[in-house]
């Protein structure tokens, strides 16, 4: 089961990983793009989309949200991620984004997309 911290991500239907190198790509005038010159100056940074439903109460569902958006809560400390399917234990995680949305048909679920952003937390 996926979680964040020590919260459990309920359902997840979703995880889209991104790895990018921040490359520094300068075109040359008056030439074909494979005589560009790139320069990996910037490094590599991953970013976690994971989407999902939480499932519970709206009691539960009210909770859910709340904790999450407490581990974002604006003096982030770094975040242990467990995956339904890689295994990112070596690693720390900052919340970038957190989204929910609360179908009204349905009042045991919400729906979230949550961003994360793999790296070591400045305190």
């Amino acid at each position: 089961m996926a979680s964040i911290g020590t919260k459990s991500l309920g359902n997840v239907s979703s995880e889209v990983s991104a790895k990018n190198s921040g490359l520094f790509n300068w075109p040359m005038p008056f030439e074909d793009s494979d005589e560009a010159v790139l320069m990996d100056l910037m490094g590599t940074s991953r970013t976690i989309t994971i989407s999902g439903v939480f499932t519970g109460t709206v009691s539960e569902l009210r909770t859910f949200i709340s904790d999450i958006e407490g581990l974002q809560n604006g003096n982030q400390a770094g975040l242990t991620f467990v995956s339904s399917w890689k295994d990112y234990s070596a690693t720390k995680f900052l919340i970038q984004d957190f989204t929910n949305t609360k179908i009204q048909a349905d009042e045991s679920k919400v729906e979230y997309n949550l961003v994360i952003v793999e790296g070591i937390a400045l305190e």
